[in-house]
């Protein structure tokens, strides 16, 4: 469960207009191509055990995806809830080169890297934890962002975040505080070494097929 439901994402124009998005209940049949990251084993341990915490402090209904689905989406490709005009396999087709030429360069000039999550909450129907951006992951960003321009809409995720459930029915207001609200630990840290290119077929992240991984080899 990655970025999406509490809508992450920063839709920019190519300058032939920026298609309409939809909702999508938990479950529902899709396609989108996502950039991710997937958490170490004892960091996904600590999502699990945080948003447990999160459902008893809160008393709100919850959806959980399985644990290993668990992922931090880094950019929305081909983003799960746009209407397109055209199919959106076919939008995938035209960007499958340029963008997995560009993380192909990117990941060999990143380091990994780490990112530090310190605050949790509640955004639309999404349970997120939340850091602060990291320049690493935003120059990841900037290049999948270049690939895309001109080609197709850019759906840019906007924030650092990780999706952990989802809620029944969404707040009216979003809410964060510090993650050591929660846990026994103020911040939650997770490693990134690699990135990957996913195909999600069933929302959210519930059926998935991992088309390419990038080891981050830069020094």
């Amino acid at each position: 469960m990655g970025g999406g439901g509490a809508d992450q994402t920063d839709p920019r124009s190519d300058g032939g207009g920026r298609p309409p998005v939809r909702e999508l209940p938990f479950g529902a049949d899709c396609y989108a191509v996502n950039l991710q990251v997937r958490p170490p084993a004892g960091t996904r341990a600590d999502l699990v055990r945080l948003r447990d915490a999160l459902a008893e402090s809160t008393g709100l209904a919850m959806q959980h995806a399985p644990a290993e689905t668990l992922h931090l989406t880094a950019f929305s490709i081909v983003y799960v809830r746009a209407v397109y005009p055209t199919p959106p396999e076919s939008v995938w087709a035209m960007l499958e080169r340029p963008v997995t030429e560009a993380l192909h360069r990117v990941a060999g000039r990143t380091a990994p890297f780490t990112l530090a999550f310190d605050r949790a909450g509640l955004r639309g129907d999404a349970v997120i934890i939340e850091a602060e951006p990291n320049p690493h992951l935003e120059t990841i960003r900037d290049a999948v962002e270049a690939a895309i321009t001109g080609l197709a809409p850019v759906f840019r995720t906007a924030t650092t975040h990780a999706t952990v459930a989802r809620l029944d029915q969404p707040v009216a207001s979003a809410w964060s505080q510090p993650l050591g609200t929660w846990p026994e630990r103020p911040v939650v840290e997770w490693s990134v070494e690699a990135m990957r290119l996913v195909l999600e077929r069933r929302y959210p992240a519930l059926d998935e097929t991992p088309l390419k991984r990038f080891p981050l080899t830069g020094k």
